[in-house]
């Protein structure tokens, strides 16, 4: 029996274990099979000029496809790295509305570069989105930093004319951090036994503000130079079958007869109304149409805050991962000002060394056909960020991808204390797609031919009838008996 239940017991922590391990996915693992896919995935292009590339390059060098007789010759391309070497470069962008470079992440392309781990990755990013952001930015950002410069062009060029105020500002944060650095090793090597100050026992009276108790809860003021604060471009997760519009997706070769790349080339992706998303679908990747109802002005939004302190004279980094307001900080980190025995507010904010980008809320409402018959239609706020901001305007009807996040209504305060654990909700966009055509345009697309030339017999039928006015104001609200002036009131104010 002892060993029966020995044997049971080490059962139980296996399944624990790999349900433990199925729940929790190893980001490091995550990472580093990102990393790989940067560096091996390949897309197919066009060959332009084939005739000449052929006779003056082998055809194992040109990585050709087999295709068929007439169709046109496509090879296989690496994907990622020529693009973050042009980011490295600070090459000029093509695109004149565009002022930053963007890197998308369509999923398909991870299951089309593996068609086991590359699945896995691709559902972990689709149900942990935010976390995944993050980790596909780590890793871009290690790559890039990896990267040497090349001649030839770009913005640094061999050039130290080409840079600009930031590259200026970082290499003298870099060497006050160095100095710094240097002044704190030293003092070190000539340390005393009064480690604690001249009073002893580290400030006693004042450790909880030394703790960061003064900062809040999860403060995120740090000395080190984030890498947000350097960081050139913008990262677009998209969601399964999304394709890639910008470089290098712009010149990708998508082919509806091979199954490699049906579901990277494919649109049709079927996106959902706003009453069909529901709490389970918080943190996922989720793609939801609508019609913008209303759409906030262009502003500014700190990401990166930076404080300088004037007791010590150290530089302060917060970065504020995607709130509307935040608590700037009041005590300095360092160590010198962690020494002192009296401690101030000496953080004062420095707008010119702080980031920000462009940031834009619109809102987004369900479409006519998607309400239900006497319902109110639901609205949803969305949060436009960078490039993805002034693609939209009230009246469009779009489809938007992002992640579906919480919101708190406050970071505090009375109406924080008022809302106590109620939260709203909002999307924060990766892609926004933008359907040019009118709302009765798309709807009459969509339907068949016999169901159009039913919906055309009727318009006539209403049209030559004795009273067209009375038929429509009919239809306006018909769960509601009478008020038929009212109805032709409200049917001409539509009409105009």
């Amino acid at each position: 029996n002892l060993h029966k239940t020995v044997a049971n017991t080490d059962n139980m922590d296996a399944t624990a274990n790999d349900v433990a391990g199925a729940q929790y996915p190893s980001y490091d693992e995550d990472e580093a099979m990102f990393a790989e896919f940067l560096k091996e995935h390949t897309i197919l292009t066009t060959v332009n000029n084939a005739t000449d590339e052929i006779d003056d390059v082998d055809d194992e060098d040109l990585m050709l496809e087999p295709t068929a007789e007439g169709k046109q010759l496509v090879r296989r391309t690496t994907c990622y790295p020529p693009h973050l070497q042009r980011i490295k470069n600070r090459e000029p962008i093509n695109n004149s509305h565009q002022k930053t470079y963007i890197v998308e992440v369509p999923l398909s392309e991870l299951v089309v570069w593996d068609a086991v781990r590359g699945l896995d990755l691709a559902r972990r990013a689709t149900m942990n989105a935010t976390r995944y952001h993050e980790l596909f930015c780590k890793v871009i950002d290690s790559v890039l930093s990896k990267m040497q410069v090349t001649g030839g062009g770009g913005r640094l060029g061999g050039s130290s004319s080409a840079r600009d105020s930031i590259d200026v500002l970082m290499e003298q944060r870099q060497a006050q951090q160095e100095a710094r650095q240097a002044e704190v090793q030293n003092n070190a090597n000539n340390l005393g036994d009064d480690v604690n100050g001249p009073l002893g026992g580290g400030g006693l009276e004042n450790d909880a503000a030394v703790l960061g108790a003064g900062n809040g809860p999860g403060s995120t003021a740090t000395e080190e130079l984030p890498a947000l604060l350097m960081r050139r471009y913008e990262l677009r997760v998209l969601p399964l079958r999304r394709p890639g519009v910008f470089p290098p997706f712009d010149v990708q070769f998508r082919d509806n007869d091979s199954s490699h790349y049906v579901s990277s080339g494919s649109s049709a992706i079927p996106a959902v109304s706003l009453r069909q998303i529901r709490s389970r679908a918080m943190g996922h990747l989720v793609t939801v149409s609508g019609m913008i109802v209303r759409a906030s002005d262009v502003k500014p939004a700190c990401t990166v805050a930076t404080y300088t302190c004037d007791a010590c004279g150290c530089e302060i980094y917060q970065v504020v991962h995607n709130k509307r307001e935040f608590l700037p900080q009041r005590l300095c980190p360092s160590t010198d000002c962690q020494k002192q025995t009296k401690h101030g507010d000496t953080l004062h904010l420095q707008t010119r060394g702080s980031k920000f980008i462009k940031f834009q809320e619109l809102k987004l409402q369900e479409l006519p056909n998607q309400v239900p018959m006497g319902h109110v239609p639901r609205s949803l706020t969305v949060h436009c960020r960078g490039e993805l901001t002034r693609l939209a305007s009230p009246g469009n009807e779009v489809t938007i991808d992002g992640v579906f996040l919480p919101q708190r209504v406050a970071e505090g305060g009375y109406r924080a204390m008022k809302a106590g654990l109620v939260t709203t909700t909002f999307v924060e966009a990766q892609n926004i797609i933008v359907h040019k055509k009118s709302y009765d345009d798309s709807i009459s697309e969509s339907l068949a031919e016999e169901e159009r030339a039913k919906l055309e017999e009727q318009i006539r039928e209403i049209a030559t009838g004795d009273d067209p006015v009375g038929t429509l104001s009919s239809a306006i609200a018909p769960e509601i008996f009478g008020h038929e002036d009212i109805k032709r009131a409200l049917l001409l104010q539509l009409v105009g």
